[in-house]
């Protein structure tokens, strides 16, 4: 993108991350690329990865790279690359085994690009508890030899070296909190019981907790890239100028939005308060039940909510009085929809601090919504 537009994009984020509106609505909009290179890439498996090529740097990144050129990102859209080794890789550093896919991609573009992508990279085996019991939990320390602690590190130093403006990197997926000590402990179930049965020892766990997760974000993404990018991104590709990074507790739809309080909320507002810019990943109507906690944090920014697949079918409309409500608290909010659905998501809610996201099938459809909505010539590489 040329540096002029930039820019402007900057600005747009800028303004989105503080409620603001500044004339458009800034859209963020990808699509397969209209040639047949790139629909071979985009729609083929030659450029998956294998299980046992999951630590392979250089392939790593180079099929990312194919994928991502083979991409049309407008708008307010750029291409991202960052490590996943899954969603639970922030346990795996604290000792927690993983299982990989036979088969993977390696790097995600969107539920219209690559349909696999449901296919996860990696889970935590559960039933093979890290922690336990909580009379020592001086084992919640990051081994430095730890290969997952040391191939993120890695993917990152290569990737900034290698993107130059081409692409942005990204913080990996780290899923904290609750998510994380569910897998220490082995499962879900054993850490529902520790919070009636021993609530001092997860409080504890928590606060431990806590500082590794500044270290994993220090340590194995901000310090390497800060001097490397303008800005930083994650696995929800947004921009932002400063420290930012999506906050989330995926289990707390099993627990009471009490106890979410008890003993979850201190770490979240902890992250909030030591980013400069965050985003809330709200998945699943069963962690509904936690909105308004949410969204009385005060330096919370932007809410993503994910309805799940089993409501996807519903469409956008269902879901406006639910994005209403957010808005009324004066956080920012992405909206994911279909083209044939932008029309409702403009005349039902506010442009202050509404990113609206879509996935269009072709980069003509793409070319054709920026046009109409202001966006014409935002947009990366020919």
């Amino acid at each position: 993108m040329k540096q002029e537009l930039w820019e402007t994009v900057k600005k747009y984020y800028l303004n989105w991350w503080n409620n603001d509106f500044i004339g458009r609505i800034p859209f963020w909009v990808s699509a397969p690329k209209d040639n047949p290179r790139s629909q071979e890439t985009l729609f083929g498996k030659h450029l998956w990865i294998h299980e046992k090529e999951k630590f392979n740097t250089e392939k790593i990144i180079k099929n990312a790279r194919e994928i991502l050129r083979a991409t049309f990102y407008g708008g307010l859209a750029f291409p991202c690359f960052f490590p996943n080794f899954g969603t639970d890789v922030f346990s795996a550093y604290l000792g927690a085994d993983m299982e990989f896919s036979d088969l993977f991609p390696p790097v995600a573009t969107g539920p219209s690009f690559i349909k696999e992508d449901v296919i996860s990279v990696s889970w935590a085996k559960w039933g093979n508890p890290v922690l336990t019991d909580y009379s020592n939990l001086s084992q919640l320390l990051i081994n430095e030899d730890n290969p997952y602690w040391q191939k993120t590190r890695e993917f990152i130093r290569y990737a900034a070296q290698l993107s130059q403006g081409e692409f942005f990197v990204g913080a990996t997926d780290i899923h904290p909190s609750m998510d994380s000590l569910a897998v220490l402990r082995g499962s879900p179930q054993n850490l529902c019981l520790d919070l009636v049965e021993n609530p001092q020892g997860v409080k504890e766990a928590m606060e431990l907790l806590w500082k590794v997760w500044v270290r994993v974000y220090e340590e194995t993404y901000y310090n390497l890239i800060k001097d490397q990018q303008e800005g930083t991104t994650a696995w929800i590709n947004l921009w932002a100028p400063g420290k930012f990074y999506p906050v989330e507790n995926d289990l707390s739809l099993m627990i009471s939005t009490d106890m979410y309080q008890e003993f979850f909320l201190e770490e979240l507002e902890n992250e909030i308060n030591y980013l400069d810019y965050s985003i809330y990943h709200l998945d699943g109507k069963d962690a509904l039940h936690h909105l308004d906690m949410i969204l009385d944090i005060p330096k919370l920014k932007a809410i993503q909510w994910v309805a799940g697949a089993s409501e996807s079918v519903a469409g956008v409309a269902k879901w406006i009085p639910l994005y209403k409500k957010i808005q009324a608290k004066g956080k920012a909010i992405i909206v994911y929809c279909n083209p044939d659905e932008v029309t409702l998501v403009i005349d039902s809610l506010k442009p202050e601090g509404l990113l609206i996201s879509v996935n269009c099938e072709t980069e003509k459809e793409a070319h054709e919504l920026l046009k109409n909505y202001g966006w014409e010539g935002f947009y990366w590489w020919e």
